[in-house]
């Protein structure tokens, strides 16, 4: 097992990583992919697709099945590699740290650069979107993957995070700048700051008005955060707020409840400092906007998942 994936990613041939691509589109057909197909369909000869395989496994990229027959299976290591290595062929990313700077339950963020030097957060997607919010439409489009049900769902989070991050960011909420992402990770502007919920000082009346501008966008937009708390706001020249993978949309089931639990959240944080954040405004928004459901019903039905 690898220490440093960015590491072992740079170890891997044009070979190596043929064969994991070649296993990624098997699939489509096999949870585990038999060995004999993947040295057909890999183009190399036996020896050298067998010996690609073997790196692949030893640096867990890949997990193996003895019966009924021997295949393989790319791991959540294996996919890292696989987007990683599409955002630096298409040039979206051409440097990225060698380790990570946040891991979290549900992420892996690195830190990187884009060819004109911009630096950019890459968040790699470990958990799925919660609740799923569109549980029906998405599992009647990979209902014949129910082997990868798992990947689906992360690829779905970062879809998810990216279609509400760009429409934030384009309503003028202050969120990372969206600018692209591949499979299960999404890759934005990087943020300079510190968690709120690490500050004990600083003016929080200010800081409150750029998340009370944030949450108005998104909330025009029909976009709940569904995850709001001081451990999801960024402090810096200006107040970001991150981490939107769990969003809902008005009109979802219940919605209020993830309206009014996000808003209760920050309320109490801000009243320590004896800051009021205009609860009840905030649902006027809410109640006056746009369902953003369809919309990203849309997304999910134009998105190819593998």
């Amino acid at each position: 097992m690898i220490k440093s994936l960015v590491r072992a990613y740079h170890e891997l041939s044009k070979r190596d990583l043929r064969v994991l691509r070649v296993i990624e589109v098997g699939h489509r057909r096999y949870e585990f992919v038999p060995e004999e197909l993947i040295t057909k369909w890999a183009r190399y000869r036996r020896e050298e697709v067998l010996d690609s395989i073997r790196r692949l496994h030893y640096y867990g990229f890949l997990r193996r099945n003895l019966a009924p027959y021997k295949g393989w299976k790319i791991t959540a290591l294996g996919y890292d590699v696989l987007a990683l290595h599409t955002l630096r062929v298409q040039r979206k990313v051409v440097k990225i740290s060698p380790t990570p700077i946040g891991i979290g339950k549900e992420s892996v963020v690195y830190a990187g650069e884009t060819p004109s030097g911009y630096k950019v957060a890459i968040k790699f997607h470990r958990g799925g979107v919660s609740a799923f919010r569109y549980e029906e439409p998405f599992r009647s489009k990979v209902a014949r993957y129910k082997h990868l049900v798992e990947v689906f769902e992360t690829r779905l989070s970062a879809l998810a995070e990216f279609f509400a991050l760009q429409r934030v960011f384009e309503g003028g909420g202050l969120v990372p700048e969206p600018l692209t992402y591949n499979r299960h990770v999404v890759v934005m502007g990087y943020v300079e700051g510190v968690e709120l919920y690490r500050l004990s000082q600083g003016d929080f009346k200010k800081i409150a008005d750029d998340v009370i501008l944030t949450l108005g966008v998104a909330l025009r937009l029909g976009i709940v955060h569904g995850d709001l708390s001081p451990y999801n706001i960024i402090v810096g020249n200006r107040s970001y707020v991150i981490d939107w993978p769990q969003w809902v949309p008005l009109g979802y089931n219940n919605y209020e409840l993830h309206l009014q639990r996000d808003l209760n959240n920050i309320a109490k944080f801000f009243k320590r400092y004896q800051v009021e954040i205009p609860v009840d405004e905030l649902l006027k928004t809410a109640r006056e906007a746009e369902d953003s459901g369809g919309k990203f019903l849309l997304e999910i039905n134009k998105t190819t998942f593998l």
